[in-house]
């Protein structure tokens, strides 16, 4: 679901930003199990394990005994208040929350028009800041910049060295932290800019394209077609340049169909780290143009 949020402190409380409401609680919960035999049908405790489950006891993950527990309406409001007080500007912004692995796993993405920057006429990316939670060990509470391209909505990504991270699964958020982290995350997204406004005019060689679009699709000769066909789409359009390559790319991370509509947040993610991975190969024609 997109939300469109009026970020003044007037309406903050209407809109629900920084409050619990728009997050489901969940709790946990002992894991039995049954002995299997006949004559014995006493449920046992499982001693390693428990069972993570939302306000209608529906099971959502199985984790270690070990496993600290972070709700979404715990950490999240906390970070909604540390983005209201960094220096974005954040009139007009947007949340999309969505759910992946029975909502074991929340991808929620803030994107802020107010930070909209043009790479050529016409072609425009706004800041997008995204924040992840899990319930079944798979992330911890983190945080990405990247950015969001108007035209074709994809999901512009920065390498790993601009991601944001908040490593330890607790409860309490370092506000100030989140703050300091949040501004620097403009930085980044206002230095990739000026990096992308070089893509449409750094020419490209069929060659090189297909190196890099080889590297993306390793094996899979399925994937590689796909990927070629969806660089000449952005060809046609653009030119045969790094910022077609580039948007090829994303692209795919973003639009291509998934197996298990379901997952599709975790599917994009997954992808999205794989075309970070040739993110320095484009970086390096870029500088040798």
């Amino acid at each position: 679901m997109t939300q469109v949020i009026a970020m003044n402190e007037n309406v903050r409380n209407v809109m629900n930003l920084g409050s619990v409401d728009d997050w489901g609680e969940v709790k946990e919960a002992e894991l039995y199990t049954k002995t299997g035999y006949t004559y014995l049908w006493d449920e046992i405790v499982a001693p390693r394990h428990k069972a993570i489950v939302d306000s209608n006891g529906r099971l959502i993950s199985v984790v270690g005994k070990n496993y600290n527990l972070v709700q979404n309406r715990d950490i999240i409001p906390q970070y909604e208040d540390a983005i209201m007080r960094s220096n974005l500007d954040t009139n007009g912004i947007q949340r999309n929350i969505q759910y992946s692995h029975s909502g074991a796993r929340t991808v929620v993405d803030y994107t802020f028009p107010s930070h909209r920057v043009a790479i050529t006429d016409g072609d425009e990316l706004d800041l997008k800041i995204s924040v992840l939670n899990s319930y079944d060990g798979s992330w911890k509470f983190m945080s990405m910049v990247g950015a969001f391209r108007l035209l074709c909505t994809n999901g512009q990504i920065i390498g790993n060295s601009f991601s944001s991270y908040y490593g330890k699964h607790t409860k309490s958020l370092n506000v100030g932290d989140a703050i300091r982290k949040l501004e620097t995350a403009l930085d980044v997204y206002l230095h990739n800019v000026e990096l992308w406004k070089q893509y449409p005019t750094t020419k490209l060689s069929i060659k090189d394209a297909n190196r890099i679009l080889l590297n993306l699709a390793g094996d899979n000769d399925k994937l590689m077609e796909l990927l070629h066909s969806t660089y000449l789409k952005y060809v046609h359009q653009m030119g045969q340049n790094l910022w077609a390559l580039y948007n090829a790319m994303t692209d795919w991370s973003t639009h291509t169909e998934v197996r298990n509509e379901s997952n599709r947040a975790n599917t994009v993610l997954l992808r999205e780290a794989k075309v970070r991975q040739v993110l320095p190969m484009i970086e390096e024609l870029r500088k040798v143009a």
